[in-house]
């Protein structure tokens, strides 16, 4: 049985990826420790000492995820792996720096029907390429608005919902930094 261990920029994303990882690994995954930070900062500062925590605590897999914000993947990654890497001896350790294309959002507006089982009285509309939105999180809140004065989503509340409805396939179709994390998921033993 496998243990995973995610670290996020926050609580939300750290939630919703337990939820993918335990759905993408099904009975394989006996367990998902996941630590959400405050932001993007936070993650590179603490992320090392919650890996060594977690490692004791049996974690055999990390997955540590930033989103890319409008800059390149790579170059996300580099930054990760440098500042998560000064703390600790990434080598020795199974892991994977997770660049979601924009933000993870972008994977949740990949499947709208996925949004309208968590959140019934919401549509949005289909999007082919979900990664080429400029800020997902804010389209999808503003997509909620519509003509009301609250929007009717709040990523902290439904993105974790959302995740348990996703179509697996759909979004590594739309979304290649999806198809990441369910082939990281998927490979291990």
């Amino acid at each position: 049985m496998t243990v995973f261990a995610v670290l996020a920029e926050d609580r939300s994303d750290a939630e919703t990826l337990d939820v993918l990882v335990k759905r993408i690994g099904g009975e394989r995954i006996s367990r998902v420790h996941s630590r959400g930070f405050g932001g993007c900062g936070e993650l590179c500062r603490k992320a090392g000492a919650h890996i060594e925590l977690f490692s004791k605590q049996g974690a055999t897999h990390f997955i540590i995820c930033h989103d890319s914000d409008g800059n390149d993947p790579s170059m996300i990654r580099d930054k990760v792996r440098s500042s998560v890497g000064a703390k600790i001896d990434l080598k020795r350790v199974n892991h994977e720096i997770i660049v979601p294309v924009e933000e993870l959002e972008a994977w949740i507006i990949a499947d709208e029907a996925a949004i309208k089982k968590a959140v019934p009285t919401l549509s949005i509309p289909k999007t082919r390429h979900p990664e080429t939105i400029k800020n997902p999180k804010e389209w999808l809140i503003n997509q909620s608005r519509g003509s009301r004065s609250r929007p009717l989503y709040a990523p902290a509340t439904f993105n974790r919902r959302v995740a348990e409805h996703i179509d697996i396939a759909k979004v590594e179709q739309k979304c290649p930094s999806f198809l990441e994390l369910t082939m990281l998921v998927r490979s291990a033993p």
